[in-house]
């Protein structure tokens, strides 16, 4: 009989809404495994079981009222605001900070009938190559613990990955959702700014992070969608599609797809056997597409104007401590606000007018395709012994990126996600099998700007596709973590 921790989500909640099974069986089947898998990958970093122990018995005292997310364990990336729980960002500049009211999109999960049971790991300060901090540690790859579990939204990765929980939420600015998607085999949307009300941005205006949903497929992070869609009047750009098709989804006819796909985007380096396997992939699901075309939007360096336009939205948070008391942060953030100090108004006008330029040539570009595909990933997922050394090389000798010797032409091209996040457009993640290193390997699918759900019904379009042949699918982790 098939665990109850590895049903998705949508099962769960058929099973629970139809008294099939108490939604306070699911929360200890979930409990068990976080206690049994927890101690070693270390994906959950605080737990709020008192909680959830006592909404799941509410939930079984009351008539279903078929919420969507009725009695579904949910897990919280730990820099979003849960009630009573720890919001540190991984660092000790806020390691006594407690939240005193949810998050947007966490009271509305709530109010959707979802049971927070903790928060999930981060890098520190949200910042690195792998989701470790110094206050929490090290989140390791379930699916092998020699790698990175990504970031910055890692522990989520991994305990999605390892079925220590079925529905989780992630942030993304330069890829945190759709990197530890990629890395772990899962699916995530960074939705379209506004989608989801995030009101706690330093910079109202800025469209680079988002909260998204992430869990094991695209079935599921539809279902968390619905329960995550919530406004603001802090919001901007707030807006609120209706999510009845959510929770209902419908898959496409893959043949009438128009699919735009590319390599690199025109402006990112991609490593050869990434290249090799992407081409697989599209070649996996071409013979279920009348049209498949290579095919890239014109983005210009994007990639430059991404590491420009991030350094300013550092600035904001951490210019000044940066300037008082540089020690307190992270090697990394100091080399990006020297960065920023150094940017001048000319490098910022024509990152501005860059990130002009690729939004509209990319919604001109998707007119005339449904979807456009790239990797998930650049390149090979990193060992953490490798990124540790590199971390500490920079904490080290981080001296050398002096202010009056910086290039932002010199800025690595690495990161198949970064170009399209200043476009504002929504992008899902789907599994794809393995990739060359034996590891989980993904797609990023990016669609029209606003048309999220419709994104997420191509999205689960192709994972069925892909679900259909053999080594395309989602890849399961055996779960031997021994270091």
């Amino acid at each position: 009989m098939t665990e109850l921790t590895a049903l998705c989500a949508t099962e769960l909640r058929r099973r629970m809404t139809t008294g099939e099974i108490a939604t306070t069986e699911v929360l200890r089947a979930f409990r068990r495994r976080i206690e049994r898998l927890n101690p070693d990958l270390n994906a959950f970093v605080e737990m709020s079981w008192d909680r959830a122990e006592a909404e799941a018995a509410a939930a079984d005292a009351r008539a279903p009222d078929l919420p969507p997310l009725f009695g579904l364990p949910v897990g919280v990336k730990e820099s979003t605001d849960v009630e009573g729980l720890h919001t540190t960002f991984g660092s000790l500049l806020y390691k006594d900070r407690i939240a005193a009211a949810d998050a947007p999109p966490i009271a509305a999960i709530r109010r959707a009938g979802g049971i927070i049971i903790g928060k999930t790991n981060v890098p520190e300060l949200l910042q690195g190559g792998t989701s470790q901090n110094s206050i929490y540690g090290l989140t390791r790859n379930a699916h092998d613990a020699r790698y990175s579990s990504s970031g910055s939204s890692g522990g989520t990765g991994t305990a999605l990955a390892s079925d220590m929980v079925p529905l989780a939420t992630g942030s993304d600015m330069g890829g945190s959702i759709r990197g530890p998607a990629a890395a772990h085999g899962i699916a995530g949307l960074r939705p379209t700014p506004g989608l989801i009300a995030y009101p706690s941005l330093p910079l109202a205006f800025d469209v680079s992070s988002v909260v998204g949903p992430m869990a094991r497929s695209t079935e599921d992070v539809m279902l968390l969608l619905a329960g995550m869609i919530c406004s603001s009047h802090l919001d901007p750009f707030d807006w609120n599609p209706d999510p009845a098709p959510l929770l209902a989804p419908q898959m496409m006819d893959p043949k009438t797809l128009r699919i735009a796909v590319s390599r690199d985007l025109g402006c990112v380096k991609v490593t050869p056997a990434i290249r090799a396997r992407f081409e697989e992939a599209i070649g996996a699901i071409a013979p279920h597409v009348d049209h498949v075309e290579w095919a890239t939007p014109d983005l210009g360096d994007m990639t430059r104007a991404f590491y420009v336009l991030r350094t300013l939205a550092y600035l904001v948070t951490y210019g000044a401590l940066h300037e008082s008391e540089p020690g307190r942060l992270t090697a990394q953030k100091n080399v990006d606000l020297r960065r920023g100090f150094a940017a001048s108004a000319r490098m910022i006008a024509e990152a501005q007018r860059t990130q002009s330029l690729a939004f509209r040539s990319l919604a001109t570009f998707l007119l005339g395709y449904d979807v456009l595909i790239t990797p998930g990933a650049s390149e090979p997922l990193a060992m953490v012994e490798d990124i540790n050394r590199r971390e500490a090389a920079l904490a080290m000798d981080n001296t050398r990126y002096a202010m009056d010797e910086y290039d932002f032409s010199r800025m690595p091209k690495a990161n198949i996600n970064t170009p399209i996040t200043w476009t504002a457009h929504p992008v899902a993640t789907i599994p794809a099998g393995h990739g060359p290193d034996g590891l989980p390997f993904g797609l990023q699918l990016i669609g029209r700007y606003r048309d999220d759900i419709r994104l997420l019904r191509i999205a689960l379009t192709l994972e069925a596709v892909l679900g259909g042949q053999p080594g395309f699918g989602r890849v399961r982790p055996a779960l031997d973590v021994a270091a």
